[in-house]
């Protein structure tokens, strides 16, 4: 508990004034963990396969594309979608085949796996990298949604809690806590917004808040049920205490590409 604690001292006090302040650092951080957050899935990889080397830089390199995608380097904002991400997952893709035909020990097992660190990393970085271009508010208002989930979740479960919500992937979660969670997302989140200004539309702000409880929940399940696959405890060991990059922000990841989706592609006026 003591290391949790000072390890979570020593990310706000690096992490928070980088936050503040957005903009190039945040833009450095942001790949910075990124980066590692791949090599943390291309760990897990090697645990029953082992990767080729120009595998893993092709994966790096396409990561940082995805990342980077309709990017301007002169404003340090994004200037479109994610389409130039999608084409180079496609170029990438051919690359991995093409690995599958060349390299006996590399298999479209193989492939399928380092196409999905590519969307999954790129895109999740990219998203939250956006956000943070967009306003701090807003960022914040993820942060905070994800966070009173995630600790509503554990005091109602633990309180009213009694039917499994995914006992072979997390057993201790409940269907009331995930509710009893979500539902102070939803409160927490709309009256973060309407205070910092995040929307003028209350509605609008009361259906951010659930996709963002919800698939912040998603995305914690997910990354438990990757761990349970591949028989680890944690994706690694950057935060002594609390784990590697993806145990850290697996929900803020899943989140900032969903909101990323409500407002590029859903065109949600915020």
């Amino acid at each position: 508990m003591k290391q949790r604690v000072l390890t979570a001292i020593v990310i706000i006090a690096i992490g928070l004034p980088i936050l503040i302040y957005g903009r190039l650092p945040f833009i450095i951080l942001g790949v910075l963990l990124a980066l590692v957050a791949s090599q943390e899935m291309i760990d897990m990889r090697e645990t029953i396969s082992k990767t080729p080397l120009e595998i893993k830089v092709f994966t790096m390199i396409a990561i940082l594309m995805i990342v980077f995608s309709s990017f301007d380097f002169r404003t340090l904002s994004f200037t479109g979608t994610l389409v130039f991400g999608l084409g180079t997952m496609a170029l990438f893709l051919f690359i991995l085949l093409l690995a599958v035909v060349t390299r006996k020990q590399f298999t479209v097992n193989d492939a399928g796996y380092y196409l999905l660190t590519i969307f999954y990393i790129g895109s999740t970085f990219h998203s939250m990298i956006f956000l943070r271009s967009l306003g701090l508010n807003l960022f914040l208002f993820m942060i905070i949604v994800v966070a009173v989930t995630d600790s509503g979740a554990y005091f109602v479960g633990r309180k009213l809690g009694k039917r499994k919500l995914a006992p072979l992937i997390s057993p201790n979660k409940t269907v009331e806590g995930s509710v009893g969670g979500t539902i102070l997302g939803v409160l927490v989140g709309s009256i973060f917004g309407v205070i910092t200004g995040v929307s003028d539309h209350v509605i609008v702000l009361a259906m951010m808040s659930l996709v963002v409880a919800a698939v912040a929940q998603f995305g914690d399940l997910v990354a438990s049920s990757m761990k349970r696959e591949y028989g680890i405890k944690d994706f690694g060991t950057l935060f002594p205490g609390h784990g590697g990059v993806l145990d850290r922000f697996d929900s803020h990841l899943y989140a900032s590409l969903a909101l990323y989706i409500l407002i590029n592609v859903m065109n949600v006026v915020i």
